[in-house]
């Protein structure tokens, strides 16, 4: 029952207007729509449950987390397609995906893989698991210097061999990050028209020798 304007709460505070956040969350999801691509928000920059929904209502997918702390709060909200913009490769976190999955049927997690040392540890944990559901996870594509992802084709052709050959994984698409690299200017055209050429190369070589496990396939 506090009212900002009545003077309830402490200034400085930030508001949002629900007619900017209604205008916002349609637009978005409209030209998302135009474009021909299914949205899913990155939720870790809210964390608000009433924003989830309201996004979902709108047509969003599903919800981008990155973390599972987070995916959890997601989830106890209602969101049933989620993505983790991360790798997961601990013991509590491979063991809390898990455990959402059989407590919410329906539950899609999708989480992140740039290396054969995370699928190690990922398949030690599912050797320790038996009975399990494999993990559903996406190839991470990455930039020399960058924080993570494979940094070229042969090693994401490598990985993503290693995945469709493991029982603790499918491989269901490809994922890249390009903020690192953006400028802000012209030069933002090529850097990212380089990426989608390699994600593209990457995704039809999988596609073509029959790596990816689903029939969806998640770019």
């Amino acid at each position: 029952g506090w009212n900002v304007l009545a003077g309830n709460l402490p200034l400085p505070i930030a508001l949002l207007k629900r007619a900017a956040v209604d205008h916002n969350v349609a637009w978005l999801q409209g030209q998302a729509r135009r474009w021909g691509i299914d949205l899913a928000p990155h939720g870790k920059t809210t964390m608000s449950p009433q924003l989830f929904a309201r996004q979902l209502a709108a047509g969003a997918w599903g919800i981008t987390f990155a973390t599972v702390n987070q995916l959890s709060i997601g989830v106890a909200a209602g969101v049933r397609n989620a993505l983790i913009a991360n790798q997961v490769l601990g013991d509590r976190d491979l063991a809390a995906i898990q455990s959402l999955r059989r407590a919410h049927a329906g539950l899609r997690v999708v989480f992140l893989v740039d290396s054969p040392a995370q699928l190690a540890l990922i398949e030690a944990w599912a050797g320790r698991h038996a009975g399990e559901p494999p993990f559903e996870v996406l190839l991470e594509l990455g930039l020399p210097g960058g924080r993570t992802g494979c940094r070229t084709h042969d090693e994401a052709v490598a990985l993503a061999e290693r995945l469709h050959a493991s029982t603790a994984v499918r491989l269901v698409g490809i994922e890249c990050y390009e903020g690192l690299g953006a400028k802000g200017d012209a030069s933002d055209l090529p850097y990212a028209a380089a990426l989608m050429d390699r994600v593209d190369a990457v995704a039809r070589h999988c596609h073509e020798q029959g790596l990816f496990d689903s029939d969806e396939v998640l770019l």
